[in-house]
């Protein structure tokens, strides 16, 4: 049981071998050899740790890599064959040491601005005159399929599901602010509340920081329950779009 132990030691351990003449010389490691360690069952750290105690002349054009990979030979020994085709260990370098050390000149620290503040940097709708691939983003979904249909209506634009996918992003939303009054009488404890609807477009910059290029705001009026006006999502998109056909020139 030990004997095919010893021959696998002497195989990685020995990069000399007997020549076939008698005399003792240096044995090239070709591909062939590979393919033959490989057909015999060895694995594939034992060929890269012969590969690194061998004298190699190994052929690494692309028709041999793919004739030793139709061979068998596993992707971690043809990766170890183009690192090294020469095999054998690589020589250590010496750190160069330097009898004085430089000076070293103090200079100033270059300030980069940071989009960590989440503040948004303001543009032109032109910036986007060239972006199709467009992300919706909603406070609901009913606004956002409502939005998707009518982007869908532009050939110009591509509506994507993903927003690593896209180069331009939408978004809608709404906030509001209630002002109460309590008139005396019939109509004690009516609530009137304004709501602003408001409707962006905006890339990511070089930055990082969202970059604003349109924007649009509605009111939004309801009395004792009764919505007097809403935000129409399709027509702000028309208008966007209205806008980007302009700058486009359709």
């Amino acid at each position: 049981m030990m004997r095919p132990l010893f021959y696998l030691l002497l195989l990685i351990s020995s990069p000399w071998l007997q020549s076939q003449d008698g005399s003792t010389s240096p044995r090239l490691i070709i591909n062939a050899d590979i393919v033959e360690m490989s057909r015999a069952g060895l694995p594939p750290a034992v060929l890269i740790a012969k590969i690194n105690n061998s004298q190699c002349k190994f052929d690494t054009s692309p028709s041999a890599l793919v004739q030793l990979k139709e061979a068998g030979v596993a992707d971690g020994v043809l990766m170890e064959m183009v690192r090294n085709p020469t095999g054998g260990a690589k020589p250590k370098v010496d750190p160069v040491v330097l009898s004085s050390p430089p000076v070293a000149t103090p200079t100033q620290p270059e300030v980069k601005q940071r989009a960590s503040d989440n503040l948004p940097e303001y543009g032109d709708i032109s910036e986007i005159r060239k972006y199709r691939r467009v992300f919706v983003i909603a406070d609901d979904i009913d606004s956002q399929n409502i939005m998707i249909n009518a982007l869908r209506q532009y050939d110009g634009l591509d509506v994507v599901a993903s927003p690593e996918r896209a180069d331009l992003f939408v978004a809608f939303t709404q906030g509001s602010t209630a002002t109460s009054i309590v008139p005396r009488g019939l109509f004690a404890g009516t609530i009137d509340h304004r709501t602003k609807a408001q409707f962006i477009a905006y890339y990511k910059s070089e930055s990082g920081r969202s970059r604003i290029v349109w924007q649009e705001t509605e009111d939004v009026q309801t009395s004792s329950g009764l919505t007097f006006s809403r935000p129409n999502e399709v027509n702000v998109i028309r208008h966007f779009i209205k806008a980007l056909k302009k700058i486009r020139g359709d």
